[in-house]
């Protein structure tokens, strides 16, 4: 009979254990290869990025004339327009903060308003498409003029069973679902990893894409990389969705309580016996 007893106990012992066992978050576990060898994967090119509406420009114009830092140089026209923006947000690296810069908001219409030159269109046109067409419009005002520009507000929004949901910029124009995940404090033990959703607007079209983060296959998706106002949504795993179950929640853990409770108890009585 006290065999039996303890054979009780110790069951119970280790099902409370089990329950407040830590675990690990992994990631690529599907296609695995037990050879320690190195495999290789073909990888597209990552294509250009093209300027959206709502995008916010930074753009800087110099000349080798300008170098001297002269304050009456007529460059200088071209670099005190635009609208100050404050940027707070999570970059890619995890770090927080904010940061202050003047910038041309693309209207609906992909155009902006640029000293002198007045409407300047840039709407699906890539960065250095931008630059080379700039440029080519200020040679008419200064002399070789050399012009920088890139976007301030990219940034992907990264919701659901993550660390720290929230928006993070790239400040590189180039960010990972993996990037963006990470940043955002990896996903909660409670979250899905095997089905993220991604939301993507393209010229007026809604996408929604499945990835799988247990699986290798996520880097050659054209999803894996994502696009500037892109969503990442970490759904609930099956666990997370039953804690809102007043049972699952508040009695269930009483009552395994209370059984494990009884079962010291007795044991203790019959051992004592």
């Amino acid at each position: 009979m006290r065999q039996y007893v303890y054979y009780i106990i110790m069951l119970a012992t280790l099902g409370m254990g089990a329950c407040s066992t830590q675990q690990k978050s992994v990631y690529f576990s599907e296609n695995s290869q037990n050879n320690p060898g190195v495999f290789t994967q073909k990888m597209d090119r990552v294509k250009d990025l093209t300027i959206q509406p709502d995008d916010i420009l930074a753009i800087k114009v110099t000349t080798i004339s300008s170098m001297s830092m002269s304050e009456k140089s007529p460059v200088n026209i071209f670099n005190e327009g635009g609208t100050s923006y404050t940027i707070s947000e999570t970059t890619a690296n995890g770090n927080s903060g904010g940061m202050q810069t003047n910038g041309y908001l693309v209207d609906a219409n992909g155009n902006i308003d640029f000293p002198v030159v007045g409407k300047f269109s840039v709407g699906g046109k890539t960065l250095r498409q931008v630059k080379d067409g700039l440029s080519m419009k200020l040679k008419d005002y200064v002399k070789d003029p050399i012009v920088e520009a890139r976007i301030i507000n990219y940034k992907v929004t990264v919701l659901g069973e993550v660390g720290r949901p929230g928006t993070i910029t790239a400040p590189n124009h180039r960010i990972s679902v993996v990037d963006a995940v990470a940043a955002a404090g990896d996903v909660l033990l409670t979250g899905r990893k095997d089905n993220v959703l991604i939301v993507r607007e393209t010229d007026g079209v809604r996408e929604f894409a499945r990835l799988n983060l247990n699986s290798t296959n996520i880097f050659s998706s054209p999803y894996y990389y994502l696009k500037q106002n892109d969503i990442v949504y970490v759904e609930a795993a099956r666990l997370r969705r039953q804690q809102n179950s007043e049972f699952t929640q508040v009695y269930l853990p009483v009552f395994s309580t209370l059984i494990s409770t009884m079962l010291a108890i007795y044991g203790i009585i019959v051992l004592s016996k």
